[in-house]
């Protein structure tokens, strides 16, 4: 019993001045990364702010390319996944290294969770200042694989990317023009009048004739049926459409026009 004591004061009092070694460390290194602060979904500036501008991501994407860094654990490994939403580029992010010029840092990055050298590493820098309550909240990446390079502005825009979408496009209650409710949630569940179903909406299809969004169908010929869209007047029309030769047209008169609540 007095063995088993002895042993618990040990650890106890090798715990604490572990924690004070790490909190002098920090004290010493206030302006430490770890990856789990960078955690989620940054998305560029440009097009979140032609997004918010328009609501209508089709039309965003001509204006603006869409690029998305996003940074999400998977059991003991953070992946590193930077798309346009038409090409995509994965990797594992391996270590967070400071730079020598204040607020600047890299992401090294390899093919798998494995020891990697400098040389097949591929290195992601960003720069940034952390908000009074320690996090990161917009940052610069020079992006590597969609970017070559470029630096750029990115903002953190949540941890998944459709309720982010879904709250800048379309979530909100609505009524009609006969007094009934409509209404889209942040999680993708959209309800009609005389109807319930969950939606996805589409980021970048160059091919359809409108902004659209889909839901589950199992009597189409595809499993899916399709819903245009588009705001005017800060009102939101909605139209019927469907899938024709792998192009999504939309109807010319909506069946719904929607005001805000």
């Amino acid at each position: 019993m007095k063995s088993t004591i002895v042993t618990k004061v040990i650890c106890a009092a090798f715990l604490l001045t572990a924690s004070f070694a790490v909190a002098a460390q920090d004290q010493q290194h206030p302006d430490r990364v770890f990856i789990n602060e960078l955690e989620g979904i940054w998305m560029n500036d440009a097009y979140v702010k032609q997004l918010k501008k328009t609501r209508m991501p089709h039309k965003a994407a001509k204006e603006n390319r869409p690029v998305v860094i996003a940074i999400k654990r998977d059991g003991r490994v953070y992946p590193y996944l930077a798309t346009d939403f038409e090409q995509a580029a994965l990797m594992v992010v391996l270590a967070v290294e400071p730079d020598v010029k204040p607020n600047s840092y890299r992401l090294v990055l390899g093919e798998k969770n494995a020891p990697t050298s400098s040389a097949d590493a591929t290195y992601v820098w960003f720069r940034g200042q952390r908000d009074p309550d320690h996090k990161f909240r917009e940052l610069a990446f020079k992006e590597t694989f969609l970017m070559k390079g470029k630096w750029a502005n990115y903002e953190h825009v949540g941890m998944q990317l459709g309720p982010v979408m879904n709250s800048i496009v379309l979530s909100g209650s609505y009524k009609d023009s006969d007094g009934r409710d409509w209404s889209f949630s942040d999680e993708g569940e959209a309800v009609f009048p005389d109807k319930k179903f969950y939606y996805e909406i589409s980021i970048n299809d160059k091919k359809a004739q409108c902004e659209y969004l889909e839901a589950e169908d199992l009597t189409a010929p595809d499993g899916k049926s399709y819903y245009g869209y588009a705001w005017k007047s800060g009102k939101l029309q909605l139209f019927h459409a469907e899938l024709k030769k792998d192009r999504v047209r939309c109807n010319s008169k909506p069946f719904a026009v929607l005001t805000p609540q």
